[in-house]
């Protein structure tokens, strides 16, 4: 009775590197081990574990995952390979971005957003 309602907090991403780009994006879904069109795009993934590791062997420009923090795998990665990043970006944002075709990642000014 002493709680009638509450919100979930907007969740903010962890930024990797101090870099900017716009690039075209796709999206893995789980359970894909192969993707023939990721290279120099940005790449979508819900949470991404160990075994999503061969997409750096591609030419891809950037990382945004739904789930995932500053301390998780694909974080540490992106930063090894100073691979701008967005970590746990949330629900909402990651559902919003989808629906562009391109996107902005500026991890120096920690934005992400949509391009028309």
């Amino acid at each position: 009775k002493d709680i009638d309602f509450f919100f979930y907090p907007k969740a903010k991403p962890n930024y990797i590197t101090s870099h900017s780009l716009v690039e075209e994006i796709v999206q893995l879904k789980s359970g894909v081990t192969q993707a023939s069109d990721i290279e120099n795009k940005i790449i979508f993934i819900e949470n991404a574990d160990p075994g999503f590791d061969w997409i750096f062997s591609h030419n891809i420009k950037g990382l945004v995952t739904k789930y995932g923090g500053s301390a998780s795998h694909m974080a540490i990665r992106c930063a090894e390979f100073d691979l701008p990043a967005a970590i746990g970006c949330g629900d909402q944002l990651f559902s919003d971005l989808l629906s562009f075709k391109k996107i902005s990642l500026d991890c120096i000014n920690q934005k992400i957003h949509g391009i028309i």
